[in-house]
């Protein structure tokens, strides 16, 4: 059972907390605005589709907004109550600094594990789900929005001209669409056709219908990299030729990024992969390379989910130590060696992630090495701490 005096700096932890996780999921949202007004003007989405939207994007931003939110929450509190000379009361009454920082480290481990659990399943889900959402809201006003003489790329991996469109966008002279594959090794269509029409076909309990193009008279190239690196080009003609654009139900099995699959699902996807990057790398294939970047970026994707989870507990106690001021009418430099601390933090994570892509250094050593040392720092803070009054 916490005391009196740990239970009211726990509570004055809370509101600055939640202030500042707000702020930076809204600083953060700022950047995908732009795409949701896009959506909302031309697609005349419903209202209570784009509040599905932001939430499942705010969700999605969590890992990046709650270690910082601590950060700042534990510097605002301690700033605050050391300015109304509250902490020297407490200290007066022979508190350590042991006693004081058990409260705001007991809020940042609640905060920690809450963000772990999250991170499981639920942020994941939420980013497929953003993903899924934007590519059925996109295909709702896709008749309406292909022009004649214009590029279309409003869904992801297509592009589609077409010379003449007739005013309701569903009839097509002179065809052209790009397909690109989801990995570097899938094929790459081209599709050429003379005539084509988009055909919709709404299906009871789907968000947006499937959309489908009928062509005639055409022919699509695939290209492919061989074993040996060399290019594979194929041809097929064809009179009549139908395909999906967009498939109303597949939102079960859409989700392909690491970013998007459960902890369980990803450590099992990374077992797999590693073994085909393994035979890649014997077999000196041409797409080992491309196909280690993609593992390394799962890796860090998973180290990740547990280390962001450590960085709450880490930031709790370097703002512990900076957040708590020496005494009235004392110079403090607390803002600028956070901001050093900081910005040396994410210049070595970020130098890392970069040579861990490359497949130089190993991705956990990469995501858990910076905030060790940002942890022996913090200790290094917390040791120096004067407690004089």
């Amino acid at each position: 059972m916490m005391k009196l005096y740990q239970r009211y700096l726990a509570s004055s932890f809370v509101p600055p907390f939640f202030i500042s996780s707000i702020f930076f999921v809204c600083f953060l949202l700022t950047f995908q605005l732009f795409r949701i007004t896009k959506l909302v003007i031309q697609k005349e989405v419903e209202v209570s589709s784009i509040l599905e939207l932001i939430a499942h994007i705010g969700i999605s931003f969590l890992p990046m907004a709650i270690p910082l939110s601590v950060l700042f929450a534990t510097l605002f509190t301690l700033g605050k109550l050391s300015q109304d000379s509250e902490i020297v009361a407490l200290r007066s009454f022979g508190l350590s600094k042991h006693r004081l920082f058990i409260p705001f480290l007991s809020m940042g481990a609640i905060i920690a594990i809450a963000l772990f659990f999250l991170g499981n399943r639920v942020i994941p889900s939420s980013k497929g789900q953003f993903k899924n959402a934007i590519l059925q809201l996109t295909s709702k006003g896709m008749m309406t929005q292909i022009k004649k003489g214009q590029f279309f790329t409003d869904i992801p991996g297509v592009i589609l001209y077409a010379q003449e469109v007739d005013k309701k966008g569903e009839k097509l002279n002179q065809v052209f669409i790009h397909l690109a594959g989801e990995k570097k090794e899938d094929n790459e269509k081209i599709i050429f056709a003379h005539q084509g029409r988009l055909i919709k076909r709404k299906v009871a309990g789907q968000k947006a219908p499937t959309v489908r193009m009928f062509l005639k008279n055409g022919n699509i190239t695939k290209f492919r990299k061989t074993i040996n690196g060399k290019l594979s080009v194929e041809k097929i003609l064809f009179s009549e030729y139908e395909f999906p654009i967009v498939a109303s139900d597949f939102s079960s099995g859409f989700i392909s990024k690491d970013s998007m699959k459960s902890t369980e699902a990803l450590k099992k996807a990374l077992d797999l992969e590693e073994k085909i990057v393994d035979e890649y790398r014997k077999k000196n294939h041409p797409e080992y390379k491309g196909r280690l970047r993609g593992y390394m970026k799962g890796r860090l994707e998973y180290w990740s989910r547990y280390n962001t989870p450590i960085l709450c507990l880490v930031y709790v106690l370097i703002g512990f130590t900076l957040g708590v001021k020496k005494g009235r009418g004392r110079t403090s430099y607390s803002g600028l060696r956070l901001i050093l601390v900081l910005m040396s933090y994410y210049t070595i994570f970020f130098m890392g992630v970069s040579l861990a892509r490359k497949g130089i250094l190993d991705a956990s050593l990469v995501v858990f090495v910076p905030t060790l040392l940002l942890f022996l720092l913090g200790l290094r803070f917390y040791k120096k701490m004067d407690w004089l009054s």
